[in-house]
């Protein structure tokens, strides 16, 4: 009767044991598909920053090319555009007409 005592915990250990391994290997799948989502997704971003700011510096170019100046300040560019621009990520020199994202 020890004997199958004995042999009956053994066996309930190794299944706990496959069943952390098994856990373990799933954690790890899941991991390494979300690096995956998120490095997608930031590259994908910067993909869209970069369309934006070269969105925006033509439409700085056609404003400079239809008013003779350059627009005095984001807003005047927004309203021209008739687009909405985040000014808080943008860096806008209204002399030059210089427009580069702030890091």
């Amino acid at each position: 009767m020890r004997v199958i005592v004995n042999v009956v915990v053994l066996l309930c250990f190794v299944l706990a044991m496959q069943s952390c391994k098994k856990a373990s290997e799933v954690s790890e799948k899941i991991t390494d598909t979300s690096m995956k989502k998120l490095d997608a997704m930031d590259k994908s971003k910067a993909l869209a920053q970069k369309t934006d700011i070269a969105n925006l510096r033509q439409a700085v170019s056609s404003f400079q090319a239809a008013e003779g100046r350059y627009p005095k300040d984001l807003a005047e560019l927004e309203q021209f555009a008739g687009v909405t621009i985040d000014k808080g990520i943008y860096k806008y020199d209204p002399n030059t007409g210089s427009l580069a994202q702030m890091q």
